[in-house]
């Protein structure tokens, strides 16, 4: 049996069951709306003249919260192996926003350390940002959104373990 007939089938099972079905399809919602999002997002930063991609903006992120950690740590925290983050540190230090240097405690591991230019990049993110949610802004009131950001939460908690 192929792979598609075999999910043709899980989900033709799935619909039976109430519960089961809800959840499949607050999944594939929660899919739908990061695609979505990230589509939406880059024709935003495309429109400002921003030369970077989601990718290179999720490790910028993590080196926002916390600067001059080493490329494990960067792996882990947006999720992604060691080969995929060590091309994006590449692209990214090749635009002077990241540095990367040897971890004097172990000579295995870079520390990767944002440049004045990565720091800054911050502000430049903010006009396409703030498009991007205003174009998206829908009548929900800021309790329903608490309310719905508790539930990913619990959501998340629940899958990470």
């Amino acid at each position: 049996m192929n792979s598609n007939r075999f999910l043709y089938l899980c989900l033709v099972k799935i619909k039976e069951t109430g519960e089961l079905a809800k959840m499949v399809q607050f999944m594939d919602t929660l899919r739908d709306i990061r695609k979505v999002m990230i589509n939406h997002f880059t024709r935003k930063v495309k429109e400002h003249n921003l030369e970077v991609t989601i990718e290179m903006l999720e490790v910028l992120y993590v080196l926002w919260q916390q600067d001059n950690i080493n490329q494990k740590e960067i792996a882990e925290k947006t999720s992604r192996n060691k080969a995929s983050i060590t091309s994006l540190i590449d692209n990214l230090a090749a635009r002077d926003l990241v540095t990367r240097t040897q971890d004097p405690t172990d000579r295995r591991n870079n520390l990767i350390a944002l440049t004045a230019e990565g720091e800054a990049y911050q502000e430049k993110l903010i006009p396409p940002l703030e498009e991007m949610y205003e174009s998206i802004k829908i009548d929900i009131s800021v309790k329903e959104l608490e309310n719905t950001t508790n539930i990913l939460q619990k959501v998340y908690q629940k899958i990470k373990g």
